[in-house]
């Protein structure tokens, strides 16, 4: 994936890593660098929301994976708060690690809508 992680904090690459992905403390400089190396290592497609594709947010469909949809399988353990497994046969997604914010075009609101608020995550 192309887009540069956002984050200030420092990062200790994975290939530098010793431990295991489920085995890393929040926010600590190991979770960041596991956070980079699945951002370099997901796909991208034009249906994903900007900036990861060219995907919109503006008009009636500007719900990413983040707001609840029902077809996000989050990953287990530390990693599983941003990344999951897009599980909708319908989503040019589906079968992909996918960035909770990502997003695609055939998001289905699940019993967690309530996530996003006003369209903010």
């Amino acid at each position: 994936m192309r887009i540069n992680s956002r984050m200030e904090r420092p990062i200790i690459g994975w290939d530098e890593q010793s431990g295991y992905p489920n085995e890393l403390a929040n926010c600590s400089a190991e979770h960041s660098g596991a956070h980079a190396r699945l951002l370099e290592l997901a796909i991208e497609m034009e249906s994903d929301f900007e900036p990861y594709g060219k995907g919109s947010r503006e008009g009636e469909h500007w719900q990413d994976c983040s707001c609840g949809c029902r077809h996000f399988a989050v990953l287990d353990g530390p990693l599983g708060a941003d990344w999951g497994v897009c599980m909708n046969k319908n989503s040019p997604r589906a079968g992909l690690l996918t960035f909770e914010h990502q997003g695609c075009p055939a998001f289905e609101a699940g019993t967690e809508m309530h996530r996003c608020l006003d369209g903010i995550t």
